[in-house]
């Protein structure tokens, strides 16, 4: 599966951060709202503060196979990262990663593509305090806007 290979991540915990820049890895996984307490707890308990949040979570994870960095074995989609730099300026943080792997569980794979509306992703929305499932395409990207554009 194809994927644009530079991607910025935004995060604000410290104790992440580090161990990125220590590994010069990371991956990124999709939870599914079948996970959304798990992935809340990853959210809301420190590893400052807890040294397993994962084994606290119930869930699993296993060494992915291309970068330095856990893939969490129960969630459908992860993206494995290779770190490129991280920005901090006044408008927030991120990490800017190369996407060297994508793995899928196959629950989720049309042939050989992710189909995004089996994923049931969950987006989290800052101004409500909700978490909302990514499941309809409403759109072709790149295609849409084209008729749009003044010649």
């Amino acid at each position: 599966m194809y994927i644009e290979p530079y991607h910025n991540f935004i995060l604000s915990f410290k104790t992440v951060l580090k161990n990125i820049k220590a590994r010069g890895a990371f991956t990124v996984s999709i939870a599914d709202a079948a996970h959304i307490v798990e992935a809340d707890y990853f959210g809301v308990e420190s590893g400052n503060r807890v040294a397993d949040k994962l084994k606290n979570s119930g869930l699993t994870a296993s060494r992915s196979e291309m970068v330095d960095a856990p893939v969490i074995n129960e969630f459908p989609l992860c993206l494995e990262c290779e770190f490129v730099e991280y920005q901090d300026s006044q408008y927030g943080c991120g990490v800017i990663g190369k996407v060297v792997n994508v793995t899928a569980d196959e629950s989720v794979m049309v042939g050989d593509k992710v189909d995004m509306s089996l994923v049931n992703a969950i987006a989290f929305d800052p101004y409500t305090h909700g978490y909302y499932k990514v499941t309809e395409r409403v759109g072709e990207a790149f295609r849409d806007g084209v008729a749009m554009k003044k010649e």
